[in-house]
């Protein structure tokens, strides 16, 4: 039993390495091609623009990101389990469809009109996160199809900006092909699925879909505000920094952010085996956890110790270029795994117990202290101060899980 517990953690956490494994690969060819090509006032601002869809992609996955994986799992039998992926589906490309066309008008507010462009070829990845078929693979215990799919992608991505992207005027194009990759490999991979199980996609009433928002808002809610927590911090720099600084910041922000990902798969990895032995056996379940986050977090604080010391190399590799800036930058946020890594027991407990309001607070005051935080820094720091704000909500993020838990 013990070495079936590890294989489907092991197999489920290595498959989701190989998913980054890919971006990471990627990320070194296509980030120093962009870089240099497009100039690092433009690098900034389609990570700028990419930053402001991802927050609007939090309306679009609309917290099934959380328990998505759970009611797939929990499906018995395979047309109960279609009828929840056609739910999600439907309610979520509806949703990505409406805030298309209610973003449209909001864009041409922006006066810079490179900026507007790059925004509006950017909303193709809300159809991105709407057929995005994590939740059903993770449900599962499938997430090798992501990482074959992700590869794919990618290597899309890396053709078509390699082709059509050589000068500064082609920066709208960058987050369109991004969006374009990915969403044309997740609607062919769901095409796939319906058409071997024989099961007729159509969209469901429209007292369907609302009854679905009902029941999902407070997972919504939840993800809302982890979401803007991560990836808000360069709107929130860009008040205070010059397009040039914070396509520098971008850089370092940008490896960073890569590293993150660990503490979340993690959760992802150890989620549905917690649950069975949540329900099961308490001794059990507090001996699995314990035991994946004692190794969470040897490995981050490994990683944030090598990313202080080749700072330097590590932004030389993604950019061609020696930029002390992004060194600095790096050499800060490179610590932010081991602290995400903390709150790895806060979350899972939470998640397996449903308890959705508690999340719901521990989130948002998070998100208040991080936007509160990040803007004081940023204006008397920028960028530099953003960093330390980034480390401190992360840490701020732990203690009010844990306190909000114990209060319970």
């Amino acid at each position: 039993m013990s070495s079936l517990i590890k294989s489907i953690f092991s197999k489920n956490f290595i498959n989701l390495s190989l998913n980054q494994g890919v971006n990471i690969v990627a990320t070194l060819i296509y980030t120093p091609f962009l870089f240099q090509n497009l100039g690092d006032e433009n690098f900034g601002l389609i990570h700028l623009a990419l930053s402001a869809i991802i927050i609007l992609t939090i309306l679009v996955s609309y917290g099934y990101n959380l328990n998505g994986p759970i009611k797939i799992a929990q499906s018995k039998n395979i047309n109960e389990e279609n009828l929840v992926i056609i739910d999600i589906l439907n309610l979520r490309l509806s949703v990505s469809l409406i805030v298309l066309i209610l973003s449209i008008p909001f864009i041409f507010f922006f006066t810079d009109q490179i900026f507007q462009q790059i925004l509006l070829f950017s909303l193709i990845i809300l159809f991105t996160e709407a057929l995005n078929p994590l939740f059903y693979l993770q449900g599962k215990n499938k997430i090798l199809p992501q990482s074959i799919l992700n590869f794919f992608s990618k290597t899309l991505y890396v053709a078509l900006i390699i082709l059509f992207i050589s000068e500064y005027e082609d920066a709208y194009l960058a987050n369109f092909f991004y969006g374009f990759s990915i969403t044309l490999l997740f609607l062919l991979f769901w095409i796939k699925y319906f058409t071997i199980d024989n099961t007729i996609f159509l969209l469901l009433s429209f007292k369907k879909i609302i009854f679905n928002l009902k029941q999902n808002f407070q997972f919504f809610l939840s993800s809302t505000s982890t979401h803007f927590t991560l990836n808000s911090a360069l709107i929130v720099l860009s008040f205070f920094a010059t397009n040039k600084e914070l396509g520098r910041f971008t850089l370092a922000y940008k490896v960073a952010f890569l590293l993150r990902m660990l503490p979340v798969f993690f959760i992802q990895s150890a989620l549905q085996q917690a649950s069975r032995f949540n329900l099961k056996s308490k001794d059990a379940y507090k001996k699995y956890i314990s035991k994946y986050f004692k190794l969470g977090l040897i490995t981050t604080i490994l990683i944030a110790v090598v990313t202080f010391i080749f700072s330097d190399t590590i932004i030389y590799v993604f950019s061609r270029e020696k930029i002390e800036y992004s060194s600095k930058i790096l050499s800060i946020l490179g610590f932010i795994p081991f602290l995400a890594m903390l709150n790895f027991k806060n979350v899972i407990y939470m998640l397996v117990n449903d308890l959705k309001s508690i999340l719901n607070k521990a989130t948002f005051v998070t998100l208040i202290f991080m936007l509160f935080s990040s803007f004081i820094l940023s204006y008397l720091y920028s960028g530099l101060g953003l960093a330390y704000a980034l480390v401190l909500t992360e840490l701020f993020s732990f203690i009010i899980h844990y306190y909000f838990i114990n209060k319970k």
